[in-house]
């Protein structure tokens, strides 16, 4: 409970308070920040008066009655019935991203009702972010509160009226010179890692999840994972899981014959066996050979540092391992190759992508190029 005002303060509103000498000064009631409100009482006392109807948050008399929902409590329920647009559930690796920002926006709003955010407190949050941060925040701020609206929690949705922010991508992209170094620079099993994703196109993520199994009639079958918007990745799929089955060229069978040369008995085609540190790793695996996508990425990270491929660049603009996406595209496009398809993007055929009874459809590819590698 707030400490009570002394007597020659009893007429001032709340949050206002005498500053040095005559000033008097503001509390912002959700930031906790003060403003210097100058000389004038009676201008200060109006000022503070608009100021708290604005940003002090009200219940109304139906939510008294009912009780306030917090946004907290609302953001997880939210979260734990989150579906995709055909219905299913969405993917691991999309809900560790969403319950992430959840965090952060319950961190700021941790006992305030849904029907309680102002459309400044909303702004005041998303100019405390970065750029990119903020972007993905607001468009998830977005579905919150239309959602909370279609409930009669709130009568407006105080994010869709704020403005996007652009960003500009630092990060560049490989050079094919560049990226020999890097490679030459690398484990066996990322070498590996490496080559499957300029043949193929495919996503960290998905390269990862590849198994022996996946291989028959001559093909292998990508499952793609990542089903929502990436802001990393220029190629994104819009809606709904790509089923790709590409044909095994002689160019892939090469790679997939050097994955097996470790010897190592595993599910995984792209596999290693752990350092001693990762043995810590309380990440649940389904196979002890299994390669989580951060190890991946940071002994990319450590190879493009290494073998200073890109001497030029600043710590921003170091192309990750995700970048070899759009090198790979692109080389498939200068071969005269559709990498459309390969790549898993949406197209018509897509939005029908299960025919009756739910059977998947699987788009047929090939390979295409060869790899630039000596």
């Amino acid at each position: 409970m707030a400490r009570p005002r002394n007597k020659k303060n009893k007429d001032l509103p709340a949050n206002l308070y005498r500053g040095e000498g005559k000033t008097w000064r503001y509390r912002h009631p959700v930031t906790g920040k003060f403003t210097n409100f100058g000389n004038d009482k009676n201008n200060a006392i109006n000022a503070a008066r608009k100021l708290n109807d604005l940003l002090i948050p009200r219940t109304d008399l139906v939510g008294k009655v009912i009780g306030t929902i917090s946004f907290a409590k609302f953001a997880d329920d939210y979260l734990e019935n989150k579906r995709r647009k055909d219905g299913r559930p969405i993917a691991s690796n999309s809900k560790r991203m969403y319950k992430f920002n959840i965090e952060r926006l319950k961190d700021r709003w941790p006992n305030i009702g849904i029907d309680e955010i102002t459309l400044l407190m909303v702004n005041q949050l998303l100019d405390d972010f970065p750029p990119s941060t903020g972007k993905s925040c607001r468009s998830l701020l977005n579905e919150i509160f239309d959602l909370a609206i279609s409930k009669g929690l709130r009568e407006d949705n105080p994010a869709r009226a704020t403005i996007t922010k652009h960003t500009t991508k630092q990060r560049k992209r490989h050079t094919l010179e560049g990226l020999k170094k890097v490679r030459d620079m690398c484990d066996p099993w990322l070498q590996n890692a490496i080559d499957i994703s300029m043949l193929t196109t495919q996503r960290r993520i998905d390269i990862l999840n590849l198994k022996w199994t996946d291989i028959y009639d001559g093909y292998l079958h990508v499952a793609q994972e990542k089903t929502t918007d990436d802001p990393e990745d220029d190629f994104e799929i819009l809606e709904g899981a790509g089923y790709i089955r590409i044909k095994i060229d002689a160019e892939l069978q090469k790679v997939l014959e050097r994955c097996k040369a470790d010897n190592l008995v595993s599910p995984f085609i792209i596999r290693k066996i752990p350092d001693k540190r990762g043995r810590r790793n309380k990440t649940p695996k389904e196979h002890w050979t299994q390669i989580h996508p951060t190890h991946l990425s940071n002994k990319f990270k450590y190879a493009v540092v290494k073998s200073q491929a890109y001497p030029t660049y600043t710590a921003k603009q170091l192309p990750t391992f995700h970048e070899i996406r759009a090198l790979s595209i692109f080389l498939h496009k200068k071969a005269g190759r559709s990498a459309q398809a390969l790549a898993g993007h949406t197209t018509p055929a897509m939005t029908d992508k299960y025919a009756s009874g739910h059977e998947i459809i699987w788009n047929d590819v090939d390979v295409g190029i060869k790899l630039p590698f000596a």
